[in-house]
């Protein structure tokens, strides 16, 4: 509506009565339209008083150049919207094309009082500017009560005025001086504006590589210094450097070596370092982690700032990336010494549980006179000791070593052997089918796993449930399946998926053992798994990695 009553106020005899009044039918859609108050908000008294005078002095005053500057202002706040839709760009599109042609077809001629396109050509412009407001009629208009004022982009909008300005300009300066019709000039003025504009963005694309574009960036990223020099530099000590205040120092001593900076200082938290300088002028950058201050021998202006805040920022996130990596390497040698001590914990629980059953062994009431019982506990001491006392020594070394390490082998028919003998006075049936009496087993991997199934089964007898324990041991072709099922509650599902790939908290004894006999039995070629998890039947199986669940079945 705005725009159909601007080209109204042109038609209608321009500078009389009734174009004035248009006019000021034309202010007053404008003000509804126009991006800078909201819809809904209260002008003050101040406000509508200004707007009151300057509309009726317009008005009277109303002339070609005092259009010709309204139309530049419109054209401005036009080009200057920035757009979120296909609809938006379009619509404005047309309005951008409204205003522009009117002012070159119409108000520059009469101004500058040239000649004229040929009617043909002018009524059909007119016809144009009549139908290009109706065609905005089929854009949808904002369905919200409250219109959000638009944003504008400020230098796209002045440079779009300006050009718009220039361009009628240059075609009536071209009329007078080359003396050709005004049409003639504001088409070579069109051709040079558009070869002019088309030979700046080539030189400016930064995507092309080279031109203006690529040498401002280059010389924005490398004010003193090669920017990527200073990237490759921090990156070569943070591999050399494995404390960040040693990082920080050598930082610093390769930045003083730019010309321009004599000295520079770090603070971090109650650290301090880097190398003291004597300069007049210094500048202080500050980081999240970090503050540097730079001596310099002139005061470092707007330009030489912002690249020093950059150079510094780089440096501030390399510091704190040393920060975070030394901090995991102390979280993780903590990690380590925790799941030690907690692999360890579970193997002197193992051992107290077989000296208890050795214990009891011994300490059983029988006859003094019956020697064939008292050469049985012997005997049974005879095979205990020493293997408690070779666990023992294997607990003391991987107390010493904390990381994963392979168990020593030894013949399979022996360790099984081991195995009944120690639980010989427990209520546990142990089954085995073995082959190759000489296959090497890693003892000290197979004792822990054995050990921690057989303590969390023994943990189910707190139950009212008798709890029956079967262990079998089977062995093809150097193909070895260790499986313990007990009769037992089938664990929790969400306990179960979590619980041989991560600790886990429990009361029942789940957890950590099991996590642990799990990598364990992962760094000697073997994986455990829970291969059946039902009420009266949970079944944990250890195998070689290579030998499939299928196979085993």
């Amino acid at each position: 509506m705005m725009l159909i009553v601007l080209n109204l106020a042109l038609r209608a005899d321009f500078g009389r009565a009734l174009s004035a009044s248009l006019m000021t039918a034309h202010l007053g859609l404008f003000f509804l339209w126009q991006p800078i108050w909201q819809t809904d908000q209260r002008l003050d008294r101040w406000s509508s008083s200004l707007i009151v005078v300057l509309t009726a002095a317009f008005v009277t005053a109303l002339d070609w150049w005092l259009l010709f500057g309204w139309m530049i202002l419109l054209i401005g706040i036009v080009a200057g919207r920035s757009f979120s839709t296909r609809q938006e760009r379009l619509a404005y599109m047309i309005t951008l094309t409204f205003l522009i042609s009117v002012l070159l077809i119409e108000c520059v001629p009469m101004i500058f009082e040239i000649g004229k396109l040929n009617n043909a050509v002018l009524y059909s412009f007119r016809l144009a500017w009549t139908a290009l407001p109706l065609l905005l009629f089929l854009f949808p208009t904002s369905s919200t009560a409250q219109r959000e004022t638009f944003p504008i982009d400020f230098f796209r909008g002045i440079t779009i005025a300006l050009m718009t300005a220039l361009l009628a300009l240059s075609s009536v300066l071209m009329t007078y001086e080359l003396h050709v019709e005004y049409p003639v000039a504001l088409v070579v003025s069109l051709l040079i504006l558009s070869s002019f504009l088309v030979l700046i963005s080539w030189l400016i694309t930064p995507g092309t590589g080279s031109g203006l574009g690529a040498l401002w960036e280059k010389s924005v990223l490398n004010i003193g210094t090669p920017f990527e020099s200073w990237l490759s530099s921090l990156a070569q000590l943070a591999r050399r450097r494995q404390q960040p205040q040693e990082f920080l120092d050598a930082a610093l001593e390769e930045l003083c070596e730019i010309p321009w900076i004599q000295g520079a200082e770090w603070r971090a938290n109650d650290q301090r370092g880097g190398v003291p300088g004597t300069a007049e002028f210094s500048t202080l950058l500050t980081t999240d982690a970090l503050e540097v201050k730079l001596f310099t021998e002139r005061q470092v202006g707007p330009s030489l700032l912002i690249h020093c805040r950059l150079l510094i920022q780089v440096l501030g996130h390399f510091y704190s990336a040393k920060i975070r990596e030394t901090e995991q390497a102390s979280q993780a040698h903590l990690q380590a010494v925790h799941e030690t001590g907690a692999r360890l914990t579970h193997d002197i629980k193992n051992l107290l549980q077989s000296l208890k059953t050795t214990t009891a062994a011994i300490l059983e009431d029988t006859d003094s006179s019956d020697r064939q019982r008292e050469q049985q506990r012997q005997s049974l001491l005879r095979r205990q000791l020493p293997q408690i006392t070779q666990r023992l020594q294997l607990a003391l070394d991987k107390l010493q070593l904390p990381a994963p390490q392979e168990s020593e082998r030894g013949a399979i028919t022996s360790w099984w052997d081991q195995l009944v003998a120690r639980h010989d006075s427990e209520n546990i049936e142990f089954l085995a089918d073995i082959h190759n009496g000489e296959l090497a087993l890693p003892w000290d991997c197979f004792d822990s796993v054995v050990e921690n199934l057989l303590d969390n089964a023994r943990n189910k007898a707190k139950t009212n449930v008798p709890i029956q324990i079967k262990v079998g041991l089977y062995e093809n072709e150097g193909k070895v399946v260790l499986s313990v099922v007990d009769n037992g509650e089938a664990i929790e599902a969400s306990l179960a998926s979590q619980l041989l790939s991560q600790p886990v908290s429990s009361d029942d004894g789940f957890g950590i053992g099991l996590y642990q006999s799990a990598q364990q039995a992962e760094v000697n070629g073997y994986r455990l798994v829970l291969s059946e998890n039902l009420d009266g039947a949970v079944r944990f199986t250890l195998t070689n990695r290579e030998y499939s669940m299928t196979d085993s079945s």
